[in-house]
């Protein structure tokens, strides 16, 4: 086995380069958003669902852009590895005229639709009310969020990854401090209450933009981007473009609607379910960022090793990432039972809701054993590698056809207990685990989309 492992150092040094810095952006990401709860949860059960139903558009509006940029990062890395700059401006200059498009209509809504947004998810005319106020103080943020999401997405690309960390690291102390002036009137400023957390998340998009743009045009030496090389459009470009990001774009889409789908078993569960399932999540979370973070690199390193046309040295690479894959579920799964003790101690629960925990922490471990592997192949080395119609299409037929459906028929029809339900909910990340081994069992899923 080792004569198939990579035995370049730099390989390695490389790989924990861009690694590290994603799963500690996540983590930053994750603070963010705890902070804005723990602030909200003073002022009452209403301010904090309002909050979070409203912030239902910002999600949707993040995952598309995480569908942009990562059909962008597939030529990117790509084009990187050859060496032609000129090539990824060209990208650059079509991802950008997505984006704002994008934020258009997403803006739209928030202005003009807010309240018939939010009756999508609540009947509760008082948390309709304050979601409406928090959205259209929030709404000015979409643009300043969406440039700056896909351009942080966009550096790892090119393995410019540690400006991410200072943005998100600003950001949460800018949002932070501001939640605090604006959300409990203080340093003479009013109490604004949920209105003052939908400005302090204003200053903080304002910030991270602005950090963003002057390393673009300031500091980076990778890209080198003037505000010129944004205007001309190439048509053969708009087209691997399309063809490149529209799966991606498709496959978060339908991951984020099945995932809203799947919680609303867990949610016809019973209270108990859903506040273990919430606790569980923030362990998950936690524990999960060195797996994004290493699907990110695979996906980084496999792209650029493709472009550079240095196929021999692929298939050592794959199989490291392979390993790195099954390292990584091993180790997350550990440390989620490690947790399970300290999660009971933080929450106020009922008993019975702690049992649920336990059991739903359990039964998260053994899938991270399957989620490790099934993310840094999919995610990572498959799409890296330009075969992002694949994953589409697994993420169809498993979650569409066999996790939703089950899931509502073995909580509802056989009654069968909280954990094997679980179970069943995320089968498709099983069985994707063992269909991405299979996909890379040879060369058929590499896709080289330069020209």
């Amino acid at each position: 086995m080792a004569s198939f492992l990579v035995k370049d150092k730099d390989f390695y040094g490389q790989m924990l380069k861009i690694a590290v810095p994603i799963a500690f952006q996540n983590m930053l990401t994750f603070a963010v958003s705890m902070m804005d709860t723990v602030m909200l949860g003073s002022l009452g059960e209403v301010a904090i669902s309002a909050s979070s139903l409203a912030n239902q558009l910002t999600f949707i509006l993040s995952v598309i852009m995480f569908g942009v940029s990562g059909g962008s990062n597939v030529l990117i890395s790509q084009y990187w590895g050859k060496k032609d700059i000129g090539a990824i401006h060209k990208v650059l200059a079509i991802m950008y005229r997505v984006v704002l498009a994008l934020v258009i209509v997403f803006s739209i809504v928030a202005l003009f639709m807010p309240e018939g947004f939010l009756r999508i998810f609540t009947t509760d005319q008082r948390v309709i009310e304050q979601g409406v106020a928090y959205l259209k103080i929030v709404v000015w943020s979409f643009f300043f969020y969406a440039v700056t999401n896909v351009t942080l997405n966009m550096l790892r690309s090119v393995r410019a990854v540690k400006i991410a960390i200072v943005v998100y690291t600003v950001s949460l102390l800018v949002n932070t401090f501001f939640n605090w002036v604006f959300i409990f009137g203080k340093l003479g400023a009013p109490a604004m209450g949920i209105r003052g957390a939908a400005i302090g998340t204003l200053i903080a998009r304002i910030t991270e933009f602005a950090i963003v743009i002057v390393y673009m045009f300031r500091y980076d030496n990778k890209i080198k981007l003037k505000l010129k090389n944004l205007l001309p459009t190439d048509k053969q470009m708009i087209k691997d473009f399309a063809v490149n990001s529209f799966p991606v774009i498709c496959n978060e889409l339908l991951w984020a609607i099945g995932a809203s789908i799947l919680s609303v078993v867990v949610a016809r569960m019973g209270t108990e379910v859903v506040a273990a399932n919430s606790i569980n999540n923030v362990a998950m979370q936690l524990v999960s960022v060195m797996v994004f973070g290493i699907s990110a690199a695979a996906q980084v390193i496999v792209g650029n090793t493709i472009g550079a046309g240095d196929y021999e040295k692929l298939h050592q690479v794959t199989v490291t990432l392979k390993i790195f894959g099954i390292a990584i579920g091993v180790i997350a799964a550990v440390m989620m039972l490690a947790m399970k003790p300290l999660m009971m101690v933080l929450y106020n629960v009922s008993d019975l809701t702690k049992v649920y925990t336990g059991q739903i922490m359990t039964v998260t471990a053994f899938l991270l054993l399957f989620r490790g592997p099934e993310n840094v192949n999919m995610m990572g080395i498959l799409r890296g590698g330009g075969d992002s119609r694949f994953v589409l299409v697994a993420d169809i037929i498993f979650m569409w056809t066999l996790a939703i459906p089950l899931g509502f028929f073995v909580a509802f029809q056989l009654g069968w207990p909280v954990a094997a339900v679980f179970i069943v909910l995320k089968i498709d990340e099983i069985l994707k685990t063992f269909l991405s081994f299979w996909r890379l069992r040879n060369n058929n899923w590499v896709r080289n989309v330069t020209r």
